[in-house]
């Protein structure tokens, strides 16, 4: 059992290390939420790497190295949650001095355990009793609801969803740690725990599901990827400024330009208002003033345009694509968007939108012989 549980934990191990890079190389205009999210990456890809150690260790080693970091960073993962919970919903999302007192108060916690001997023993009930307090926090905070995440405009159900998800994710962590620990409290030892198979295998399916949400940008992840491009937008809407018309021309039909050469609303990934701008080497609220006054529509709006025109001429052309392909191919990265969008250009869903249009060739085709 030992094997299979450490074929598990390295996978593991490597799907949190993806994770976390997939968040750090992530570009956002208020980047902590994100970084804390894949700080809790790394946080668990050690605990993974050092189980794996642990299993394969000698007693003696096993008291030393990933033996002593592993509980020590374990004593992290409560508070490194709560305060990616707590940046989540403050607007703006910025660490507070406070933040760092639940690192302190969990690094504080284990030096005393292990300076004193004695206390050596209750480690495991440390880090337990960690978990269950951070959760208990975490739950009163979300006891507010959607209503918390109001500052995320359109991104709030989302976020809301995503951050439910998080919540079962800790409480699954939770139930499965008891477990561990009661089944070596009755004499089982760590290589032969049922209960770590089954975190193991339970552990492997959620990092999978998160790493497939990711490369998809599927809803559940997709407001990490713009948390704070919107509120930016809305607080220059709010605020609006103009420029020289004949400057906001120029900048505008530089931008067309760009965006048709280098079909910049088909990337995967999408483009931020400041990584447009830098391409045009202009400021940020330049272009986008620039298409406000210009084309009459947000920077994002005039993307998810050019977007719908692509999905549009897809529909038409290309019977042999699934309506998924469609979105795939004009931009989009998920469907929940996608069909929001094509309803609010074109007053209809992409699947009626593609029967009307195959209708009217049927009619012209019969018209014409």
């Amino acid at each position: 059992m030992t094997s299979i549980i450490s074929h598990i934990q390295i996978a593991n191990a490597v799907l949190c290390v993806l994770m976390a890079a997939q968040l750090f190389s992530m570009t956002a205009m208020r980047p902590v939420p994100k970084r804390l999210l894949a700080f809790n990456c790394l946080l668990y890809a050690h605990q993974s790497l050092a189980l794996v150690v642990i299993l394969n260790a000698t007693l003696e080693r096993s008291l030393s190295g990933f033996g002593l970091t592993r509980p020590l960073l374990a004593m992290l993962l409560g508070p490194a949650l709560y305060v990616y919970f707590s940046c989540v919903r403050r607007n703006p999302s910025h660490l507070k001095p406070s933040d760092a007192l639940h690192f302190l108060l969990g690094l504080m916690t284990f030096a005393l355990l292990v300076w004193i001997k004695p206390l050596r023993a209750f480690i495991d009930v440390a880090i337990s009793t960690s978990f269950v307090i951070y959760f208990v926090l975490i739950a009163i905070q979300m006891r507010a609801g959607k209503q918390a995440l109001a500052h995320l405009q359109t991104y709030a159900e989302p976020a809301h969803r995503w951050l439910i998800c998080l919540m079962m994710m800790a409480f699954i962590n939770i139930a499965l740690e008891i477990a561990v620990n009661l089944e070596m409290q009755a004499g089982v030892s760590l290589r032969e725990s049922n209960a770590l198979l089954i975190a193991s295998v339970a552990f492997f399916l959620i990092n999978m599901t998160m790493i497939l949400a990711a490369l998809r940008r599927s809803d559940w992840l997709e407001w990490m990827y713009q948390f704070g491009q919107q509120t930016l937008q809305v607080t220059m809407q709010a605020t609006p400024s103009t420029i020289d018309a004949e400057l906001a021309k120029q900048t505008f039909e530089r931008w067309q330009n760009l965006v048709n050469t280098e079909q910049l609303h088909k990337l995967e990934f999408g483009i931020t208002l400041a990584q447009a701008a830098k391409k045009l080497q202009v400021p940020a609220r330049q272009l986008s003033n620039a298409i406000n006054q210009v084309y009459g529509q947000s920077f994002s709006v005039y993307l998810n345009d050019q977007r719908i025109q692509e999905a549009r001429k897809l529909l038409t052309e290309r019977a042999d694509l699934s309506i998924i392909d469609v979105m795939q191919e004009s931009g989009f990265s998920s469907k929940s968007n996608f069909n929001k969008e094509f309803l609010r250009v074109s007053g209809t869903s992409p699947s009626a939108f593609r029967e009307k249009h195959a209708l009217a060739s049927q009619i012209q085709n019969s018209v014409a012989h």
